[in-house]
């Protein structure tokens, strides 16, 4: 069974409708769907990925980085489907010599409204926090018009810093925890 492997080769959290695992080569596919799907990437500067090589790149960065700080992206893997539904996860970023926690999040379409991001991002958090030990600021950078990833912010806790506004890229907002 699929969960099994899921369990013994890469598993991190278990919430209660989803595991959370580290990424890896066996989910580059699934990771590609999500990111070259237009509507995942309506607030993305860069658009959609175009090639499955881009998608790989992204993916190799996300495993250095659980290599290096033993944090980061996590697939969000619904438990009673066994489909990959989604990624979120924490990585460091620097921001005006800062060093704070960035809080990214992205759900295929189909499994929007249910909870599960949420419920993905408070696994993770506490699990950064207490496990890792990791106690940097953690922020959300979206776009001031990108109304889901706000509210989503919001319900977890995160409020807005109208200081922050546009720091990156014309239209950035950003949400501390």
């Amino acid at each position: 069974m699929e969960t099994d492997y899921i369990m013994e080769t890469n598993f991190i959290i278990v919430t209660e409708r989803l595991y959370l695992v580290r990424p890896s080569q066996e989910y580059l596919t699934d990771l590609h769907s999500l990111h070259s799907d237009p509507r995942t990437n309506i607030y993305n500067p860069a658009g959609p990925h175009q090639s499955i090589e881009e998608t790989e790149e992204m993916l190799k960065s996300w495993i250095e980085h659980w290599f290096k700080y033993r944090f980061g992206y996590a697939l969000m893997i619904e438990k009673a489907s066994g489909q990959m539904v989604g990624m979120c996860g924490l990585t460091y970023k620097t921001m005006l010599g800062e060093t704070y926690l960035n809080l990214a999040y992205r759900l295929n379409p189909e499994h929007a409204r249910k909870g599960f991001t949420k419920e993905a991002c408070l696994a993770i958090i506490e699990y950064v926090k207490e496990d890792i030990q990791v106690n940097h600021q953690i922020l959300v950078r979206t776009k001031k018009d990108n109304f889901p990833s706000i509210m989503t912010a919001q319900s977890l806790g995160f409020e807005k810093i109208s200081s922050y506004n546009n720091y990156e890229e014309m239209g950035d907002i950003y949400l501390f925890e």
